[in-house]
């Protein structure tokens, strides 16, 4: 089964859908005087070719992009012409084993993709030029098709293990721009930033989101990671409030912390 990629692009032209195939194996592609003037598909199906329709006003100078029969595009990526985005300047196909009908320096226009899988069809709108261009998309029912799967089992000891957690308290010298670790129980050293112990939260607390009301005290522990934060003011002193965050074990935080600093 494949997914419809909505089409991108402008919104003036006739619509037209090549539908759903098995595979794509030639594109041609015409460029006008200032952008794609035609586009035109070849498809297979059960070993079967099947042209699809002409889209846009046919040029002179038309280019020819085969795919390999062990092979199949997965990504597309256009430009719409920066003023109108009516219509579609530039066009470059890529194929799963990196084969490409042109590479692009510079932007020449406003770039959108298509991706997602193996593409298998086409539709776009167009007129005596190309104005958009969406595609379909299959995921395949065979693993070895888009590359070696392997099956990775959760870690058991979570962040104890691999990106393990570090406690202690760190700060940033703003005069080496270098990160220097205090203490975890609040100490200070010599540096561009004071930071004091952090505390919880046990009543409330005036910061830039709102008021915010605390739960109970509770035990927690000294290693945390991946803990949201945003400045704060607590009896008048600005500081970091941290909220949540994961333990070493995975489990999740909903406690709030304070960190009192003081610009040296």
């Amino acid at each position: 089964m494949a997914q419809k990629l909505d089409a991108k692009g402008g919104e003036k032209g006739d619509v037209w859908d090549d539908g759903v195939h098995e595979n794509v194996r030639k594109v041609y592609v015409g460029k006008g005087q200032y952008c794609i003037a035609f586009i035109k598909f070849e498809y297979v199906d059960d070993s079967e070719v099947v042209v699809g329709d002409e889209h846009g006003e046919q040029t002179q100078e038309v280019e020819e992009f085969e795919i390999d029969e062990d092979d199949y595009i997965v990504y597309v990526e256009a430009f719409r012409e920066k003023v109108t985005q009516e219509t579609i300047v530039a066009l470059k196909f890529e194929t799963y084993k990196g084969k490409t009908n042109m590479h692009i320096e510079t932007s020449p226009g406003v770039k959108f993709v298509l991706q997602g899988g193996k593409i298998v069809g086409f539709h776009g709108r167009s007129t005596d030029v190309l104005h958009s261009l969406g595609a379909y998309v299959s995921f395949s029912s065979t693993l070895d098709s888009l590359g070696n799967w392997i099956k990775i089992a959760m870690d058991p000891q979570a962040h104890v293990g691999p990106g393990q957690l570090i406690d202690g308290t760190f700060a940033l010298d703003t005069e080496t721009l270098k990160w220097e670790r205090l203490d975890k129980f609040g100490g200070e050293e010599e540096t561009g930033l004071s930071i004091h112990v952090g505390i919880p939260i046990l009543g409330n607390v005036d910061v830039s989101l709102g008021n915010v009301l605390n739960e109970e005290e509770k035990e927690t522990p000294d290693v945390r990671g991946w803990s949201a934060s945003t400045s704060g003011i607590i009896d008048g002193k600005k500081g970091l409030l941290m909220h949540g965050g994961k333990a070493v074990t995975n489990d999740r935080f909903d406690d709030l912390f304070f960190y009192e600093f003081d610009s040296a």
